[in-house]
């Protein structure tokens, strides 16, 4: 395990890939998350989706996804999505849209799972 996933359960090599394609190059603030891929872009070529776990306080630091839109659902708890022109709170059975290029950061108001999907916004699966 690499200095970036310090911090992180890792559920498999491929949730590691995930965990960088979800978090960027700016990484972690210190803090117990896990992370499950349920779809990996090198099987599907474009489409990745990871189940993650967050501890209440815990917050994925600030990064931007170049190539990718991400959707975010909340399946448990309630998330913050920070983003330079606003702050958005998600519960459970919400979801938002981040399209790629936004840099966020998610921050675990309370204990917190979530799924997010990335997928390459030159496929025009996301709203125009």
């Amino acid at each position: 395990m690499n200095a970036f996933a310090r911090g992180l359960s890792v559920v498999s090599d491929h949730s590691a890939a995930m965990a960088r394609d979800l978090l960027g190059a700016a990484g972690l603030q210190p803090g117990p998350i896990t992370f499950h891929t349920t779809l990996s872009s090198q099987d599907t070529g474009a489409l990745s989706a990871v189940h993650a776990t967050i501890r209440a306080g815990t917050c994925i630091a600030p990064h931007c996804h170049a190539h990718e839109d991400e959707v975010c659902l909340v399946v448990s708890g309630i998330a913050e999505f920070r983003m330079p022109d606003r702050i958005l709170r998600r519960r459970a059975g919400e979801s938002l849209l981040i399209p790629c290029g936004t840099t966020h950061e998610v921050r675990a108001v309370t204990e917190l799972r979530l799924i997010a999907a990335l997928t390459r916004h030159d496929l025009g699966l996301a709203a125009e």
